[in-house]
């Protein structure tokens, strides 16, 4: 988590390594598990509207990439239209002929083009800019019918006790998804609950939930 930590009281760095909870006999659900307990971790730190999922072994080559992604996700048209602005995999030093298609050419170039007409290509794991109230629940027409009350889903309003079960026993988180469906500002710099963190990253917060079937991966 990149965290501002200018003019403000407490002593967390400006960057954060986040490691999360994990027992033998309690699933963890891989990757998506990993995704979903930053999600919830960096909405109490930092409740930017945009998170980047960039696997440990994949490198950046364009320097402006960051302003290219944001250009897609703040057009005007791409609150609506747009939930992700990913980039293509490249792989080097790969057979000339790739044979059996481990490269993924064909996949982003040209079928990935053909998904253009059918609300886009699907997310490939990695190299993603992801808009956080998508990864919420949130659906076009949710924004289109958009309430400036609660969070929502579907169209409706939610009560307290739905969005608790949609998103979990933490006050906190449910306070700034709250704020990211409604389009207002979360003030997270007056204080930092690391207890909350801790209480969102356990293994089991995620039992009776949302989690994994209507909000994040």
């Amino acid at each position: 988590v990149i965290r501002e930590n200018k003019g403000v009281s407490d002593v967390m760095p400006h960057l954060i390594y986040i490691s999360r909870e994990k027992r033998p006999k309690q699933p963890h659900h891989h990757k998506a598990g990993a995704m979903n307990v930053l999600t919830r971790i960096s909405g109490l730190m930092t409740n930017a509207p945009f998170m980047l999922n960039l696997d440990c072994d994949m490198y950046v080559n364009n320097s402006k990439i960051v302003l290219h992604a944001l250009c897609i996700l703040l057009d005007s048209k791409g609150e609506k239209e747009v939930a992700f602005a990913q980039c293509p995999q490249r792989f080097y030093d790969a057979v000339k002929d790739d044979a059996y298609g481990n490269q993924l050419v064909a996949l982003p170039m040209y079928i990935g083009s053909g998904f253009a007409g059918l609300q886009g290509i699907i997310y490939a794991g990695t190299n993603c800019f992801h808009r956080r109230k998508v990864m919420y629940g949130l659906s076009p027409n949710d924004i289109q019918n958009a309430k400036k009350d609660h969070g929502f889903t579907n169209g409706t309003l939610l009560s307290d006790k739905e969005t608790i079960q949609k998103f979990g026993t933490s006050k906190g988180f449910v306070d700034s998804a709250t704020h990211i469906l409604k389009g207002t500002t979360f003030d997270h710099y007056k204080s930092l609950d690391l207890e909350a963190a801790s209480e969102v990253a356990s293994c089991n917060y995620e039992y009776n939930t949302a989690w994994g079937k209507e909000v994040g991966k």
